[in-house]
């Protein structure tokens, strides 16, 4: 009988399964140097290894984090255009190179139409964002935890005074993104100039950044050979790659006292190893774990792809 993580995606999605099962049939791996080649459908399952928080079915079939955006505020001699591109710009790149998925602004709006939101409401069309108060990144958290996202962000876009060519544009975009679960925090602080011209440097510089703060995350679903051999459940649409190194996490609920007195329950990561895919496929892949973290991998444990 296979372990409790197949099982849940049985349930999830026999089809996967399948394709999981076919794939790493023809799968083959060089068990160590100058040894032949094996087959990985011959490597005993791992069974009976599971991480103490699980993901759930809904966790594994949605591997990214949805994000909304507060309506973004704009300063005053821009035209449509030049409000439409930045906006999508930085928007692409959150969703194209992050782990977020960014909701629909028709459910923002309808939030902060609900008297709850009136305050939030009233300090955005005040100050347009010229600066961000304590009161105001305390309203837009209350927003993302109604709207039930784990992030939010806050984002103003104006002229630039960057002089370019007659044939050019420039914006000055400035942006924050806040995690709303707990624990609370401001995950990335970012502004720069954005030159159409140079788009496509400017897409790869933040995307590097965007990587850093909020890199891919799947989970391990499967492992052989005592855990030297991995599968998770991201693949070639997560725009990963053979040779990319993941980091392995096990999620740990931990409680602390607030400020109240009451106690705060949250799910921290703690890093316990990593491994390096060698096989990609369209939405799963296999890695091989180094010897000296093999003991402490658990089937169910997150993965982060940087």
């Amino acid at each position: 009988m296979r372990g409790f993580l197949s099982l849940r995606l049985l349930n999830v999605n026999c089809f996967k399964i399948l394709k999981y099962g076919l794939g790493f049939g023809f799968l083959l791996l060089l068990s160590g140097c100058g040894s032949k080649p094996i087959s990985l459908m011959n490597a005993p399952l791992d069974l009976g290894l599971e991480a103490p928080i699980p993901p759930t079915p809904l966790e594994l079939l949605t591997s990214k984090a949805f994000v909304a955006f507060v309506p973004v505020q704009f300063s005053e001699n821009l035209s449509r255009y030049h409000k439409a591109l930045s906006v999508s710009f930085v928007q692409s790149v959150l969703e194209e190179h992050g782990d977020l998925k960014i909701i629909e602004d028709v459910r923002v709006e309808r939030a902060l139409s609900r008297s709850q939101f009136s305050q939030l409401r009233d300090s955005l069309e005040q100050s347009k964002l010229r600066r961000f108060n304590d009161e105001l990144i305390k309203q837009t958290i209350e927003l993302g935890k109604w709207l039930r996202v784990r992030y939010i962000v806050l984002m103003r876009v104006q002229p630039s005074p960057e002089k370019v060519s007659s044939n050019d544009w420039s914006t000055f975009i400035r942006f924050r993104i806040y995690r709303v679960e707990d624990p609370v925090k401001n995950e990335m602080n970012h502004e720069f100039t954005f030159v159409f011209s140079e788009s496509n440097n400017l897409w790869e510089e933040l995307g590097g950044l965007v990587r850093g703060r909020f890199p891919l995350g799947g989970f391990i679903i499967e492992s052989r050979a005592n855990r030297a051999y991995v599968s998770i459940n991201l693949g070639r649409r997560n725009r990963i790659s053979v040779n990319q190194v993941c980091k392995i996490f096990r999620r740990v609920r931990k409680e602390k006292k607030g400020t109240n007195g009451n106690t705060i329950s949250s799910i921290e990561f703690d890093r316990i190893g990593q491994l390096t895919l060698f096989s990609v496929q369209e939405d799963f892949s296999w890695g091989k774990v180094p010897s000296n973290f093999r003991s402490a991998i658990l089937n169910g444990d997150a993965v982060r792809c940087y």
